[in-house]
């Protein structure tokens, strides 16, 4: 990236201790990340990640004298109260939460130890990429080359400027070089194969297009997986590894580069490592709040694993979750942990001894406190709090599911049952009372203190939770729709109109479908 100049002005402090902002003459400052945050652990980990200098597995990628150095801290703002300790074959751990491994946890007794990452491990070193990724930003940080570098030529593939020197996109290109995927090359390639996707290439360079923000942009749009940039996303949150955009001159394109790191910088948010102007050197910083974010993506890898680990069956597996015989069809609503707002929900058909993912995954949101164990058709063991009312948590557990209703006339095709709602229809959330947890008209016998509008929701669908009911274990469960933007909910899941009506709509009463909510991970599956 090259800048002639700065509309946001910066205030340079070591990079390692921690530092209040500064007010400077353009209204921002530019924190140094602070490496003490355990106090914003949410949840703990399996195990307390630790410094990758424990490692048996060498790292096979830059800079390897700066191996021995890199200290990881384990993304204290994830929830990781569901992740998953998977081992390779060097004894070594790593914690994976959403699929992803986001700490490396040692020697910690492990839940799965596979003899490679499969899908997940671009250059063979048995580091999952995600973490190779952010272990490239680390040693590129160590290294700490000077802003600034002229126009260099260099070999191909694999050439770089020297060490001691860079700008923000060389930082970006050392640590995902680490994982074993050059941007020089792959950009190149993909040039190539389609130069109509990059206008702003007129004649092209391997010297200097994977240096140039406006050149990377549309190359990560088409190989990699693009996720909401905000800060705060409740669907993907951020993870150690993450590739961020920003813009720092006033205008709509992106003109900065980084990678998300592992801690926390007092802003409360993960601090960014990047190369960010003259004066500088590759640093974390803290300004993931202070400067606009334009776009997010991650590297477009995923851990597959063999039966009985892989596909919704491993998840069941591990959790020790029936489905009955009866049902052809599962809607699983899986969120990263107990205490997670965004999750997945995915749908599934049974066919002969298999279950057939239908489609892609949707985006949801359950409950603002996450989930807590319910009652239905099955619990889940590991939930650690039961579903009570009131308690802001979607229900964990095995449901069958009831009627559809909504404002206007039935807005899908196919069998399932739906019902138009009126100003009277009501869902009983008082305890006390008789009728607690059923549909009721309101007019016809009020016999409680308080009840749930059913017109307030534009469409929705009953979960069969807490029935018969027992008084205060939860009531009013629905899969509705969010208005706008994700949010989360006092204890339904929620989602877009368009995908509740595409759920709906796959529905098939005759094949008796049932919901499954959980906290976990599903991976990939592959054959033995």
């Amino acid at each position: 990236m090259w800048r002639l100049f700065l509309v946001v002005f910066v205030t340079a402090c070591p990079a390692r201790e921690p530092a209040v902002p500064t007010a400077t003459a353009g209204g921002v400052a530019v924190a140094p990340a602070s490496v003490s945050s355990e106090e914003a652990t949410p949840s703990a980990a399996p195990q307390p990640a630790r410094a990758y200098s424990g490692a048996r597995t060498p790292d096979r990628g830059i800079y390897s004298e700066s191996d021995a150095q890199v200290e990881l801290s384990g993304a204290p703002w994830l929830d990781r109260s569901a992740g998953l300790v998977i081992a390779n074959q060097h004894g070594d751990g790593f914690l994976f939460v959403g699929g992803q491994a986001v700490a490396f946890v040692g020697d910690a007794p492990a839940e799965i130890v596979v003899t490679e990452f499969a899908g997940a491990d671009q250059d063979g070193d048995q580091i999952p990429d995600q973490l190779d990724i952010l272990i490239g930003a680390k040693k590129a940080a160590i290294n700490r080359a000077a802003y600034g570098s002229p126009y260099r030529e260099m070999e191909y593939p694999g050439g770089d400027v020297p060490r001691e020197e860079g700008v923000c996109t060389d930082t970006v290109v050392r640590a995902v070089r680490n994982a074993g995927v050059d941007l020089q090359q792959t950009l190149h390639e993909d040039i190539h194969r389609d130069r109509r996707a990059f206008p702003m290439v007129k004649t092209v360079n391997a010297n200097i297009d994977h240096r140039r923000v406006k050149t990377l942009l549309p190359h990560f749009q088409r190989q990699w997986t693009e996720l909401r940039p905000n800060v705060d996303d409740l669907i993907a949150p951020w993870l150690p590894g993450d590739v961020i955009f920003m813009q720092t001159m006033g205008d709509a394109r992106p003109d900065h580069i980084g990678i998300v790191s592992d801690s926390l910088g007092i802003s409360r948010a993960p601090v960014v490592i990047n190369n960010w102007t003259d004066g500088y050197s590759t640093a974390p910083l803290d300004i993931a709040r202070l400067v606009p974010i334009t776009h997010r993506f991650r590297l477009r890898s995923a851990l597959t694993l063999p039966a009985p680990h892989g596909g919704v069956e491993g998840l069941l597996h591990r959790q020790a979750i029936e489905v009955p015989a009866s049902s052809d069809q599962l809607v699983v609503v899986v969120a990263s942990g107990w205490n997670t707002v965004g999750a997945a929900l995915r749908r599934y058909d049974r066919r002969g001894d298999q279950w057939v993912e239908f489609s892609t995954p949707m985006d949801v949101t359950v409950g603002a406190a996450g989930l807590g164990g319910g009652r239905g058709l099955a619990t889940i063991r590991d939930a650690p709090t039961l579903k009570r009312e009131g308690d802001r948590r979607a229900p964990a557990g095995v449901f069958t599911l009831g009627t559809a209703f909504g404002r206007d006339a039935k807005p899908y095709s196919g069998g399932w049952p739906y019902r138009v709602v009126t100003p009277q229809d009501r869902f009983v959330d008082d305890p006390q009372s008789p009728a607690y947890n059923t549909w009721q008209v309101s007019g016809v016998r009020d016999d409680w203190a308080s009840a749930e509008r059913l017109e307030m929701y534009e469409l929705g669908l009953v979960v069969n939770h807490n029935t018969p009911a027992e008084p205060g274990a939860g009531s009013a469960i629905f899969l509705h729709t969010w208005q706008g933007a994700p949010s989360a909910t006092l204890g339904c899941t929620a989602m877009s109109s368009s995908d509740l009506r595409a759920l709906l709509k796959w529905l098939d009463p005759g094949k008796r479908p049932v919901l499954i909510q959980t906290a976990g991970q599903i991976f990939a599956e592959r054959s033995p």
